[in-house]
């Protein structure tokens, strides 16, 4: 079975070994340098950083995850287009036929390894080899991508095949109530990249403001790094930042 045939569960992790690790290994580096500063001890920090980039990288898998959803719901929603102005044109052609039609806009548009590249050569070959009907693979891709624009493509698909002649008109409107709600969405989503920026400054501060006391060259944080309740201190200060990111993380974590 060759790439293109491997029929992709976008819900799952898709991560090769290899980026995992890699972005293990980055988390690592990453937090046990802010457990540093804190504590100025490489054990601890050593140690600190390799237990909670664990569950780190299993954040990022996650948003991975949903990075790979969202580019496809954009793909699908270009897609749409293409097959609603080839159906509209008023020329009588069949939506198998636009559709099959509309794997080389697509390969124009994004390029061949692309996932909505795929997966319409996939519903194509599926429907010109084994004779699937090409509402099913809509239905077959809505469940493997969990995508909700895609999933009411395929239930409104079905369910038009063959019993209505007014199909043009009825994919036209469902193309357009997906462009509005992708639109709503994508604002959204840029609010939240600005909320996101202005959160991660605000945890960065912090990191600042102790380098810089700590490299001035007074001691004055000498007792942060050697004494116990300094130490305590610290902890609180590392489980504040760590609380904060969640919550700053969280907080944007918006579904449209």
């Amino acid at each position: 079975m060759t790439k293109e045939k491997i029929r992709i569960k976008y819900y799952e992790c898709n991560m090769t070994k290899g980026q995992h690790v890699l972005a293990y290994l980055i988390f690592v580096l990453i937090i046990s340098t802010i457990l540093f500063i804190y504590y100025h001890n490489i054990i601890v920090s050593a140690v600190g950083g390799a237990i909670i980039a664990v569950f780190q990288e299993k954040f990022y898998a996650k948003a991975v995850i949903k990075k790979r959803q969202n580019r496809l719901r954009v793909q699908f929603k270009e897609f749409l287009e293409i097959i609603t102005i080839s159906i509209s044109g008023g020329s009588g052609r069949s939506m198998e036929n636009a559709i099959k039609d509309s794997v080389r806009e697509l390969k124009m548009m994004f390029n061949e390894k692309t996932d909505i590249v795929r997966e319409i050569e996939l519903i194509v070959n599926d429907y010109e080899r084994v004779g699937v009907p090409m509402s099913q693979g809509f239905g077959e891709l809505g469940n493997r991508s969990d995508v909700d624009d895609i999933k009411s493509f395929a239930a409104i698909y079905k369910t038009i095949d063959g019993k209505s002649s007014d199909f043009g008109y009825i994919i036209r409107q469902t193309h357009d109530i997906i462009r509005d709600k992708l639109e709503i969405t994508q604002e959204v989503e840029t609010v939240i990249s600005s909320a996101k920026s202005e959160a991660y400054m605000m945890l960065v501060m912090p990191l600042i403001i102790v380098i810089a006391m700590s490299t001035m060259g007074s001691g004055f944080l000498d007792s942060l790094f050697t004494t116990w309740i300094g130490r305590a201190a610290a902890t609180v200060g590392v489980v504040a930042l760590g609380v904060s990111y969640v919550l700053a993380t969280r907080a944007v974590d918006i579904e449209v």
